[in-house]
């Protein structure tokens, strides 16, 4: 069980967390001035910050709710971000931003409600290997490798779909019994 630390929010971790969110506004001028390949390194960059961020804080005990909260929100807006960039320069159906951003819509709401009732609903591994997929099939975009990045975003997109179900099973259970009390 991790140990979750209140007293110090400023810390590695977190301060990796907030360069993430930094760096969007960042990718987007790149992405939309034409430099790809600065916007290609942003995005690898985010990506690599948010490992190293979950590695530091773990081990060194540098977890807090903040980051928490923030860790996944960051992740799931530059997922977002990229993949409207993508939706505008059409290498991305819209269908797909739209799904995702249904679902984590529908993830942040249910998890709010959850929350509110005492319900914590912890991350999945579905959930992770999604991200992931996301994240290679954005790589595969970037070097125009054609067709594994259609592949690979269909991949994300089903398990993105599976993720949806399991956080929704996860959280209605709990739901269902705290309504009952």
């Amino acid at each position: 069980m991790e140990k979750i630390r209140q007293d110090k929010i400023l810390n590695v971790p977190n301060a990796l967390t907030m360069l993430r969110f930094a760096l969007m506004p960042f990718f987007v001028w790149q992405f939309f001035s034409g430099h790809m390949a600065a916007a290609f390194c942003i995005y690898v960059t985010v990506q690599l910050t948010d490992m190293l961020d979950g590695l530091i804080a773990r081990r060194f005990h540098l977890v807090t709710n903040f980051g928490k909260l923030m860790d996944p929100l960051a992740d799931k807006l530059m997922l977002l971000t990229v993949l409207v960039c993508f939706g505008i320069d059409g290498r991305v159906p819209w269908w797909i931003i739209a799904l995702v951003l249904v679902k984590e819509a529908l993830l942040v709401a249910g998890g709010a409600v959850a929350l509110h009732r005492g319900i914590v609903v912890h991350a999945k591994h579905i959930g992770k290997v999604a991200t992931v997929a996301f994240a290679l099939a954005i790589v595969l975009s970037f070097l125009s490798a054609q067709p594994w990045d259609r592949i690979a975003m269909g991949l994300a997109v089903v398990l993105t779909l599976g993720a949806l179900v399991f956080y929704t099973a996860d959280m209605l259970g709990p739901l269902r019994a705290a309504k009952r009390k």
